[in-house]
């Protein structure tokens, strides 16, 4: 089909329309201004389509059958159909009949849609024959890149492509429907639909507003850099053979409001990265969550966690425990996913839980240290919390002060602690100065910077021991043992009072 400028008089003001019409030879239309619509219906269109720079109010090939469509630069005034010839989306509505099917790749990069771009119940197959370079590492079947598209991007209601559906690095106005479609590119990137800017939403599975069945991709499924109103992903299915990188991959991907993740299949090691991702809420359900080590979140950032909303049937988990789950998802340790969920349980009302999300980041932390690294981070968490909970110091300082004071009794009963001289000399003039008192003595020998005048004065025997009734037996009190246990009492005091002191300043706090 060429243009004839004569026959421009004969057309119809609403366009030409062909129905189940066998076209041959090719079409060109290239860099041509049509002033009327194209709407071929069911027809036979096997030679290559050409419509680069072409100029149309719009276009409609629904229910057609063609090999390749170049329509680079195209500018479509109205709307785009190249889906179904009937379904929700097409002008002419009812049941989904006679799919619009291309056997080549179909090229709309740096195109202008001044409507909407309906691909809704279209079959499109990348074909290495026909298929330019720039296309055969991903296998391109339909090339959406760079282009102004007024309205939504329809890849729903039995869409399906053989090959990479790339509708990335766009300005869409509307949504991008891909509830109900199929992507199938097997070990390579099935749906491509990063760097986007959508004043819309994303739908992949289900869309609330259409009885449709979910949807189904063999490959990566892309989303990375795209800035898009909210996504909702309900009753999909992440397909692929455990050797092969699939699942969701949303790096960077930045949502003004809900990220919906509801009735996912993630098969055979399906990965869900949303590393440096943002969304405004999350929605998701436990059920739906990845397998261990597939869980790809560093850098994620959510402004709050869902639970009970009345528009979905269902509760997210927003408690620390099964968050604490959530994260034991990931490949490894990272610090800041630990301390986004702190900040959004602590900015909830949930201090507890929020202190519960990072002692268990310290325990990942520690842990990969080695022997060594553990036993140090036992110590803190025991004792401090890993810095979250400093007041525990005290309370360990207060079971070690009263209990050295029942050993300094106990030592003192059994006649074993004498006074240290003839180092203090002269020697204190009579009991009532040098008086030994077991709890100012633990307490004296346990604070570092303090000075009760109590050891000072006193020290036990170590050459010596004695007996101390209790209970009606005898327990025989080494002063060797008692002196040994001081060390110990001196050294927990220097160790637990600088633990305070760093859990207090919050030197070893890991948020």
């Amino acid at each position: 089909m060429r243009w004839d400028d004569a026959a421009t008089t004969e057309v119809d003001a609403n366009g030409v329309r062909l129905l189940g019409a066998r076209i041959v030879g090719p079409i060109d239309l290239a860099q041509l201004k049509v002033p009327f619509a194209l709407i071929l219906v069911r027809c036979w269109i096997p030679q290559p389509i050409d419509l680069e720079a072409a100029e149309l109010p719009s276009l409609d090939f629904s229910g057609s059958y063609t090999s390749r469509i170049n329509a680079r630069r195209v500018f479509i005034r109205g709307n785009l159909y190249l889906g179904s010839v009937t379904g929700p989306f097409s002008p002419l509505g009812g049941d989904l009949l006679a799919p619009f099917s291309a056997s080549g790749t179909v090229d709309l990069t740096v195109s202008k849609i001044l409507g909407a771009a309906n691909f809704a119940g279209g079959h499109f197959r990348y074909d290495e024959e026909t298929s330019l370079p720039v296309e055969r590492i991903l296998r391109i079947a339909l090339f959406i890149s760079d282009a102004e598209i007024g309205g939504d991007i329809a890849l729903c209601c039995g869409f399906q492509s053989d090959g990479c559906a790339f509708v990335a690095k766009n300005t869409i106005g509307g949504d991008i429907d891909a509830f109900g479609g199929r992507f199938v590119n097997p070990n390579n990137v099935a749906l491509e639909a990063g760097g986007n800017d959508v004043k819309g939403t994303i739908f992949i599975g289900e869309n609330p507003g259409f009885e449709t069945e979910g949807s189904e991709s063999d490959g990566l499924v892309m989303l990375e850099n795209s800035r898009v109103a909210a996504v909702l992903i309900d009753n999909a299915r992440f397909r692929g053979q455990a050797s092969e990188r699939h699942g969701l991959f949303a790096s960077g991907l930045s949502v003004r409001g809900p990220l919906v993740w509801h009735d996912v299949k993630l098969e055979n090691g399906a990965i869900v990265e949303l590393s440096a991702a943002s969304v405004g809420s999350l929605f998701d359900e436990e059920r739906s969550w990845p397998a261990p080590g597939t869980l790809l979140i560093d850098g994620f950032i959510y402004g709050n966690l869902g639970g009970k909303n009345s528009f979905f049937p269902w509760t997210s988990p927003r408690d620390a425990d099964s968050r604490l789950r959530w994260l034991a998802l990931q490949d490894g340790y990272h610090p800041q996913p630990f301390r986004q969920l702190a900040k959004v349980l602590r900015e909830s009302g949930d201090e507890a839980g929020a202190v519960k999300v990072m002692i268990a980041s310290g325990d990942a932390r520690y842990s990969q240290y080695g022997f060594i690294g553990r036993v140090w981070g036992d110590l803190l968490k025991f004792t401090i919390g890993y810095g979250h909970r400093p007041l525990l110091a005290i309370l360990w300082s207060a079971v070690v002060v009263i209990f050295g004071a029942l050993v300094v009794a106990s030592a003192k009963r059994a006649r074993v602690m004498r006074l240290t001289w003839p180092e203090n000399n002269p020697i204190p003039p009579g009991d009532p100065v040098a008086r030994l008192h077991p709890f100012l003595y633990s307490l004296d020998t346990f604070l570092p910077f303090v000075n009760l005048h109590q050891g000072h004065y006193w020290w036990p025997d170590s050459e010596t021991s004695g007996r101390w009734a209790w209970l009606g037996t005898s327990v025989e009190i080494r002063g060797s043992f008692v002196e040994y246990y001081l060390w110990a009492q001196i050294i927990a005091g220097w160790l637990l009072s600088a633990i305070f002191v760093a859990g207090v300043t919050g030197l070893i706090r890991n948020d």
